[in-house]
């Protein structure tokens, strides 16, 4: 019932999803810069105090993103008088995309958490990773990792004391249903479209 409910099958959206991360990500600047404001913009029209959690978790990476590139790359100094110390502009620009592109991403990550229930979030990684299970990858255990993860974005934060505190504690049971959809027609268009959109984008 749920199945017939749906537009497509998560693993699909899934694929779409990652499909448009990777475009954002090759963007030049400066239209990289206007994209992640444009998705931010998104992600907190959609959930605003799960994308600001997110964000917070990140502000102090960004800023040293944006101070090591500003100030470790070569290029012409904003401050003629104080040329040994001063940002460049050069560092700037690449300070402002690398930290443009981090944004992002966590604001897509921020929209797809909104959007799609962990159990179908985490039904798709199961079905994307059997894919790859010739290759020795274990569907089973990436779809655990994954609601590990997304159990801890969506926790309270923990020091790292308890963090530790909690890893060593012994594992308790339980187990991971995933409830089995089926492929449509719309998925397989869907994943086709990414894969087609992919290689035209990189042909250009």
């Amino acid at each position: 019932m749920l199945a017939d409910v749906m537009v497509l099958h998560p693993a699909a959206m899934l694929t779409l999803w990652a499909g448009v991360a990777v475009f954002v990500q090759t963007l030049p600047a400066p239209t990289l810069w206007f994209a992640a404001l444009g998705v931010l913009a998104v992600a907190l029209w959609v959930n605003r105090l799960r994308t600001i959690k997110l964000i917070r978790r990140i502000r102090i990476l960004l800023v040293m993103i944006a101070l090591m590139f500003a100030f470790a790359t070569p290029g012409t100094a904003v401050f003629a008088d104080g040329a040994s110390w001063s940002p460049t502009y050069d560092g700037l620009r690449l300070g402002a995309t690398h930290a443009a592109r981090l944004l992002a991403m966590v604001s897509l990550v921020s929209i797809l958490l909104s959007k799609m229930p962990v159990a179908h979030l985490v039904l798709a990684l199961h079905v994307l990773a059997s894919a790859l299970r010739p290759l020795g990858v274990s569907p089973e255990r990436a779809a655990v990792r994954l609601s590990l993860v997304l159990a801890e974005l969506d926790g309270p934060r923990m020091r790292w004391r308890d963090w530790l505190e909690t890893v060593e504690a012994p594992a308790t049971q339980g187990a991971l249903r995933l409830e089995a959809l089926p492929w449509r027609v719309q998925d397989h268009g869907a994943v086709a479209l990414v894969f087609f959109a992919g290689l035209v984008w990189w042909w250009v």
